[in-house]
């Protein structure tokens, strides 16, 4: 009994090339991979002429920030949800943001007296919040921990909460909005912690 002629390879190898076309179109068809934009909460800040020195010294200890806080920008939905745009960064984490923002106020601005060793008031720092509050209006949110210390005892220390509106620009969109206004609730949260560190330094001892 004769067989006609045997076509396995050929389709076989239609088959590969069919496959590999169906491949290459879902390869072609994904999404463009994520390109982050970066932001630096840099405000415009009015210029504040330095003061005199103060006889008050100072040692800035640790400046950090919450685990959960990196270089995402972070959002709130009420009090208890959170969440993270892939799409937006910081350029640095929030607490290299803090430091500077307390190294220019309370050592540049303020005229505090800088130590880095030895026997002074130490401050310590924490940012727990830098996120935007999602509502109508959307709002910015700062939550600030300090403690001043000496060597034996502490001085003062508690939790500022600050929030702001995002504010409305002409030209820009809202993730420009929303660094712009969180820079400037940064700042304002940094110059009231300064106002109360440079308070206590200024009282006199407890018995």
């Amino acid at each position: 009994m004769k067989h006609g002629p045997r076509h396995y390879p050929l389709l076989a190898g239609s088959l590969l090339l069919f496959g590999s076309s169906l491949l290459g179109c879902a390869l072609t068809s994904k999404a463009e991979a994520l390109s982050p934009r970066y932001f630096s909460p840099q405000a415009e800040r009015a210029t504040r002429s330095a003061k005199a020195p103060m006889a008050y010294e100072l040692r800035l200890g640790s400046v950090t920030s919450a685990s959960h806080l990196d270089d995402r920008i972070a959002y709130r939905i009420g009090r208890s949800e959170m969440g993270f745009y892939e799409d937006q960064r910081w350029t640095e984490n929030p607490e290299s943001y803090l430091r500077r923002a307390l190294e220019r106020d309370l050592f540049e601005e303020r005229g505090l007296s800088r130590i880095v060793t030895g026997t002074a008031p130490i401050l310590e720092v924490e940012i727990t919040a830098f996120e935007e509050l999602r509502g109508s209006p959307a709002r910015a949110r700062v939550v600030l921990t300090f403690m001043l210390r000496d060597e034996r005892r502490s001085l003062g220390g508690r939790t500022l909460e600050l929030e702001r509106p995002v504010t409305q620009q002409a030209g820009s969109d809202a993730a420009e909005r929303l660094a712009g206004t969180l820079s400037e609730t940064l700042e304002a949260a940094v110059r009231e912690l300064g106002d109360e560190v440079v308070a206590k330094l200024a009282a006199p001892p407890a018995p």
